[in-house]
């Protein structure tokens, strides 16, 4: 199939705005303005992408084989998979991209929920299943509170999220194809590593220290994470640390000071240095802004 193409967006895009840096929900017209009913064979770095199909076809190109999907059905296409898609003109739904960090994060609890939803998936809406018409209903109200502007919409569409993965992974294989990608074996070293990333939780512990406890060396960490994720184990370790600091600003009880020394960072000053680097704001700008 030759060589990976990456998007950070949706496909042909480098970008994507996502509502409590976890959400986007757009029509699949708008998919279809951008890059027609073909889209060719790319992988997304940072997103867990689901397809709402309400009405028409999809041909779901995955593994050099092609599924095709007839009825309403939703697709999940996970972080860094390669999939192409073809859609019959005519077809009407949506596509939900929810950050690949901001998934982890949220189920880190749960290690065999993220492992579960690590598959490609398609599931019949039209189904007598319980689970499957839960799943339905809240991706429903997903995009409704994605459309509109009411009290509480960013909370509420956080707590959606976080059952709309749930109620995904409550759906038995029975009920669901599912196909499992290539590569399983270096995508469960990362999971592994990510975990052993949320277990730390610090910016002090050493890449080599890592790839030890793997049982790789740091030549092997650093093709696997950049594989799937595109990125260096320090930049994922970074990207992780980022999303649990941003995460803790928000809580007003710790000075941002407080903050840095909780994740290992003993120098305030290098840990603003930091934080701006990779977000583009000071701690003291984001918990204003959010604020």
């Amino acid at each position: 199939m030759g060589q990976k193409v990456y998007y950070n967006g949706v496909y042909g895009e480098q970008s994507i705005k996502l509502v409590r840096e976890m959400i986007n929900i757009i029509p699949l017209d708008d998919v279809f303005s951008k890059s027609g009913y073909s889209i060719k064979s790319h992988a997304h770095r940072n997103l867990f992408q689901i397809f709402v199909l309400e009405k028409g076809k999809i041909k779901l190109l995955a593994n050099n084989e092609k599924y095709s999907v007839s009825k309403p059905s939703v697709l999940t296409i996970p972080q860094s998979v390669l999939h192409g898609l073809e859609f019959e003109p005519g077809s009407r739904g949506y596509l939900i991209s929810l950050s690949a960090n901001a998934v982890e994060q949220m189920l880190k609890f749960d290690v065999a929920v993220i492992y579960e939803l690590d598959t490609i998936s398609i599931t019949e809406i039209n189904q007598e299943n319980q689970l499957v018409q839960d799943a339905y209903t809240t991706i429903k109200k997903c995009i409704f509170e994605y459309q509109n502007q009411l009290p509480g919409k960013d909370l509420a569409l956080q707590y959606l999220v976080g059952m709309l993965l749930l109620r995904l992974y409550r759906i038995s294989q029975a009920h669901q194809t599912q196909i499992h990608t290539l590569n399983q074996n270096e995508r469960k070293v990362f999971r592994k590593f990510k975990k052993l990333v949320q277990e730390n939780n610090s910016i002090k512990k050493k890449i080599e220290d890592y790839a030890s406890e793997l049982g790789i060396s740091v030549a092997s960490l650093s093709q696997i994470c950049k594989t799937i994720s595109g990125k260096t184990p320090k930049e994922v370790i970074l990207d992780f640390l980022i999303l649990n600091i941003k995460s803790t600003l928000k809580n007003m009880e710790y000075s941002i000071s407080e903050v840095s020394y909780q994740f290992d960072i003993d120098d305030p000053s290098y840990f603003a240095r930091l934080f701006k680097q990779k977000t583009g704001q000071t701690p003291k700008q984001y918990r204003a802004n959010y604020n």
